[in-house]
């Protein structure tokens, strides 16, 4: 699992929910950091519009809407305008879950594995302004945090976002311009296959970002976004310590009712401030490392009113880093991911499934051959709603590694039982 991107699977109540699904493994340590913001952007995904009432009051986003005001997956822009109030006010929401798990490998050892239960503990709010329909503001909070109970060495994982934005739209415009502000904290046990160590440790990091936007709508149906993100990531161990650059684009159409297709690009650069750079065969160099990566994905989506089938979609990826010495960290991934969701009464529920294949270009195992990795992803929840405002939930996250080297073998379940509520 990478640690060279965006936090969030960046997989992450409502979006609220959504944007659970794909955090969550962050806390339990299943990050993928991958650009899904894949962005924390990092790739957070969730694809109605609000109105007001007679009365002038705003009826709240959907949990679409917030999921891309909050992480700019530019990909996922409703294509229907959001309208905005005349009057000024302030929206704002609240939510928070707690419940108890196990996970039957919670480290990721490849040959060690300690299970542990745990109680698992969320929390999340925002506070948007509508003012000037040309305008928007908001601030957003997200917590979340695991306590094991039989891990010494990693009792507590959790992660911390803060997330402000401030963006412009001129009704006269198809154009639409905005600035992000980012910080994430996590504490948490990680994988770090990808850096060529083979063995997972607790890691504490603090990520900041300044991301600004520019938009445009082609067509009703259409939309264009391309963002610039700078970074700072600071870890426990400073070695780790660098500076990021990523450009990104995409663009994003709706072909009737049902059927939505996305797409998007990015290129990305990650200046480490001590990590030395490596020969092909791991032997260090002088210099610092640097890293490079291109990819892009492209998606397509089904909406329907179906219970059993509310929602399906598809999407593909494909992406290549290089870096600045013996192309020791080099390798090109291709990957697929196919989710679905379903609402029944007063049940719902969500699963995605993943396969990515790593394709090294010149490190080798100890046999002496080029080494690759396949990467398997299971992600359900089920939710009933209680009240209005309370529902409990049922989560099952499972992620398996194979590779010809036994160093980067692993699998891992978690799996948990709780309530959420939200105001």
């Amino acid at each position: 699992m990478p640690l060279t991107s965006y936090f969030i699977k960046l997989n992450y109540g409502s979006f609220l929910f959504t944007l659970l699904f794909k955090i969550s493994a962050h806390c339990s340590g299943q990050v993928n950091q991958e650009p899904e913001i894949e962005n924390f952007h990092s790739d957070i995904h969730s694809e109605e519009n609000f109105s007001e009432t007679g009365e002038g009051a705003p009826i709240p986003l959907s949990d679409e809407e917030l999921s891309q005001l909050l992480f700019g997956d530019l990909s996922e822009m409703p294509t229907e305008e959001i309208t905005i109030s005349e009057t000024k006010v302030w929206l704002h929401s609240i939510s928070a879950s707690m419940g108890l798990g196990y996970s039957d490998n919670p480290m990721f050892g490849p040959y060690t594995r300690k299970s542990s239960g745990f109680v698992e503990l969320g929390t999340e709010s925002f506070v948007l302004r509508q003012g000037n329909p040309d305008y928007l503001s908001y601030l957003y909070f997200y917590g979340e945090g695991k306590r094991f109970f039989d891990l010494p060495e990693g009792k507590l994982s959790g992660l911390l976002l803060v997330q402000a934005e401030h963006s412009y739209k001129p009704k006269s415009s198809n154009f639409s311009f905005g600035v992000k502000g980012r910080h994430i904290y996590f504490d948490q046990a990680f994988d770090f296959s990808d850096l060529g160590l083979p063995f997972s440790m607790q890691v504490q990091s603090n990520k900041s970002e300044l991301i600004p936007h520019i938009g445009y709508r082609i067509s009703p149906k259409t939309k264009l976004a391309i963002e610039w993100t700078q970074g700072i990531d600071r870890y426990d161990n400073p070695s780790e310590n660098y500076r990021d650059q990523k450009f990104q684009g995409a663009i994003e159409s709706k072909i009737n009712d049902k059927y939505t297709w996305k797409g998007k690009a990015f290129y990305h650069v990650l200046e480490y401030d001590q990590r030395e750079r490596k020969d092909e065969d791991g032997n260090r160099l002088d210099g610092t490392l640097d890293t490079s990566k291109i990819g892009g994905n492209i998606g397509l989506e089904r909406e329907s009113e179906l219970p059993w089938m509310s929602s399906i979609g598809l999407r593909v990826r494909y992406e290549q880093l290089s870096d600045n010495a013996g192309a020791y960290y080099d390798y090109r991934k291709t990957g697929a991911k196919i989710s679905h969701e379903m609402k029944v009464g007063e049940w719902s529920s969500s699963v995605e499934l993943g396969l990515t294949d790593y394709q090294y270009q010149v490190r080798k195992v100890s046999s002496g051959i080029t080494l690759d990795r396949q990467s398997y992803t299971v992600d359900l929840q089920l939710n009933r709603q209680i009240t209005p405002t309370w529902k409990s939930y049922l989560k099952w996250g499972h992620e398996h590694d194979r590779s010809n080297s036994p160093d980067y073998q692993y699998y891992s379940n978690f799996w948990s039982l709780g309530l959420a509520w939200e105001n």
